[in-house]
């Protein structure tokens, strides 16, 4: 096993970041990674090559130390670094966005519960629309749980100190999977869904590239064409997928907490809610919807709103 390290230090990203925020706000892009005596692993594809990446941070805006493991190949360290910035969304300026919420008063309170709160991106979108397409009208918990056990029972690991990383299987090995385990890994009526949305994907030898280089409307049109995906998990996979910014997910408790701040608990439908927020918020949709989300259930304000 070949093992090597590098830090990352705060000066060398724009803005506040949590590392331990980013992956517990139960973001679709896929499950958290797996955490063991405050560090966090993962499976990551770096130059083709599967590595086993341990990322460490003792608090806020505190030094990101990175070892990571390698069965044959030693990968380069920038290329990791290129990843994890990807990934974490290191190159957003954090400091323009807090910006931006100071200038709008209704919602300038939010940064405070969301400090180094950043977009935890995909890495294999494929992963995020399987992850996006079980949220559905389900808890973080469940859907969680569900990509968890399809990881573990169906892709491929990487063992490091007797423990074994899973990746998320790819579209071939997801097909694979009969559909009666699917079920039993939690995804209920979910899982025609997902089968036949692997399959339309699958036509396409060149889906994802061409949902990376379309615009936002056009690539909201593509995704609604698949099986099981409607307009809010259509945003969250366009978010941290496809890194779509202008996103805004929309399911009813976002409704609820965007209607309650601007439109005094009015009834407005979801579309609309959507069409306010882009218009609104612009490129800064997608983050205002994640921090207005961690801020609601945060501050109390979600269960007010379940009341």
């Amino acid at each position: 096993m070949i093992e090597n390290n590098f830090s990352i230090d705060s000066c060398e990203y724009s803005g506040d970041f949590n590392l331990k925020l980013t992956l517990m706000t139960g973001q679709t892009s896929q499950v958290p990674w797996t955490r063991y005596d405050d560090a966090y692993y993962e499976v990551l594809c770096v130059d083709g090559c599967d590595i086993l990446v341990k990322i460490k941070q003792e608090n806020v805006n505190n030094t990101l130390e990175v070892s990571y493991f390698s069965r044959e190949y030693d990968v380069d360290d920038e290329l990791v670094r290129q990843k994890l910035f990807y990934l974490f969304d290191l190159d957003y300026q954090m400091d323009d966005f807090y910006g931006f919420l100071d200038e709008n008063p209704e919602i300038s309170q939010i940064s405070q519960f969301n400090k180094g709160l950043r977009i935890f991106k995909a890495e294999s979108p494929f992963e995020c629309i399987i992850s996006s397409i079980s949220s559905a009208n389900n808890s973080i918990k469940r859907w969680t749980k569900s990509m968890q056990q399809i990881r573990q029972n169906h892709g491929n690991y990487i063992e490091y100190e007797n423990r074994k990383y899973h990746k998320f299987p790819d579209e071939t090995t997801f097909l694979k999977i009969a559909e009666e385990d699917l079920k039993s890994y939690g995804v209920g009526y979910r899982s025609p869904y997902m089968i036949n949305t692997t399959k339309q994907i699958l036509e396409d030898d060149n889906f994802h590239n061409e949902i990376f280089n379309m615009t936002y409307p056009d690539a909201y049109k593509k995704l609604l064409q698949l099986p099981g995906v409607g307009p809010k998990v259509a945003d969250c996979i366009l978010l941290y997928g496809y890194d779509k910014p202008q996103a805004y997910p929309t399911d009813v408790w976002i409704n609820r907490i965007t209607t309650h701040i601007y439109f005094d608990d009015a009834k407005i439908s979801n579309k609309k809610i959507m069409k306010f927020a882009q218009e609104k918020f612009g490129k800064y949709a997608g983050y205002v919807q994640l921090y207005l989300f961690n801020y609601a259930r945060n501050s109390k304000l979600l269960d007010k709103l379940k009341k």
